[in-house]
């Protein structure tokens, strides 16, 4: 194997290797599938939304949004609510129980990135958010010429 395909496939393991340890890290302890935070934070603005917003959110079809949905309110995190304007129209809010996970997550997710500063100290701290955004421009960047092929 040449070197620029080890460095490849090295970079592809600890890329993967700290994502499944991230996944892991955001467990959440009522009992919903982790997944369903990042929904939930889609929601979290306060204002109720109808599920056609959510799955243009989220980048997901409105079928695929509604299993979400239906997901969510099994575990009460979610309900419908009708439109107070258009009694035809049905939207998703958060519940109590909603709020509280979400704000669990938040607050479980600010003490890891507060210990991970901590740890590696603010000049490595601040280099990787650089580096994070230097990929991210790059992955947006990479989609769009994909897209447009």
């Amino acid at each position: 194997m040449d070197a620029r395909t080890q460095r490849m496939h090295t970079f592809m393991e600890k890329f993967m290797n700290l994502k499944l340890v991230m996944r892991r890290n955001q467990k959440n302890e009522r009992g919903g599938p982790k997944h369903l935070l990042v929904v939930i934070h889609s929601i979290g603005n306060g204002d109720p939304i109808m599920v056609s917003a959510l799955s243009q959110k989220l980048e997901i079809s409105n079928a695929a949004a509604t299993q979400l949905v239906d997901t969510l309110e099994k575990h009460g995190w979610i309900k419908r609510v009708q439109d107070e304007h258009d009694r035809r129209v049905t939207l998703i809010a958060l519940t109590e129980d909603g709020n509280v996970a979400l704000k669990e997550h938040f607050i479980k997710m600010s003490k890891f990135v507060d210990g991970m500063i901590e740890y590696l100290g603010e000049e490595d701290a601040t280099h990787i958010e650089r580096i994070l955004d230097k990929l991210m421009a790059y992955a947006l960047s990479a989609s769009e010429q994909q897209s447009g092929l």
